[in-house]
């Protein structure tokens, strides 16, 4: 015994014998859906370009991250030079302070030592925090890197939609559904517009 036909089959079967219909008929499509190949074709160009962008600002993103990392072991390695030329001074002095038997070139020697180690500590703590700040550059780079590419992804989602919805509309000839698909390349375009001119902004403060 045949199962009974649900709603969703019977609906999409109505849709199917009025496209036949049409077709036996030889009825003339809607002056609209000549356009919908031209939008197609504009979308589909769209959301190529909005893929490549996409890779690139995720390749950048990535740089950005091994930049920091580099700049952070940078940081971190003047940062111990500092360290351990504090550590080398303070021995000197207290040998300085607590030798009351040295000799004038002995006591010389250990004070142009001392001298010595406190003069490099400067030059250590000044290129750690210069590779600190360059650390922090790289990471706030990539961060907006990354958000751009989010909306930038957003969009391409948003013309593939509209090709699949111009795609529909084309073979069950409701216009709405190509006025939804122009909307929905629209809202696209206006999202990568937005994400692409935010980046360009941002770069050239």
């Amino acid at each position: 015994m045949a199962d009974e036909d649900t709603p969703k089959t019977s609906r999409i079967k109505a849709v199917a014998a009025k496209l036949t219909s049409r077709e036996n008929r030889g009825e003339a499509p809607p002056p609209w859906v000549n356009y919908v190949a031209l939008l197609t074709g504009v979308l589909a160009g769209v959301a190529g370009f909005l893929t490549v962008r996409a890779t690139t600002l995720t390749n950048n993103a990535i740089y950005e991250s091994n930049q920091a990392i580099l700049a952070q072991a940078q940081s971190s390695d003047a940062w111990a030079e500092y360290q351990a030329d504090s550590i080398k001074a303070r021995i000197v002095e207290t040998q300085l302070a607590t030798a009351s038997g040295l000799d004038p070139q002995g006591r010389m020697a250990l004070e142009a030592a001392a001298a010595n180690f406190r003069t490099r500590q400067p030059k250590s703590k000044s290129e750690a925090e210069a590779q600190a700040a360059e650390r922090d550059a790289h990471m706030a780079q990539g961060k907006g890197l990354l958000e751009t590419r989010d909306l930038v992804s957003y969009a391409d989602l948003a013309t593939q939609l509209g090709i699949a919805l111009a795609s529909v509309a084309a073979m069950v000839r409701v216009r709405r559904a190509f006025e939804g698909a122009i909307a929905v390349g629209v809202i696209g375009v206006a999202i990568a517009l937005y994400a692409l001119g935010r980046q360009y902004l941002v770069a050239g403060m």
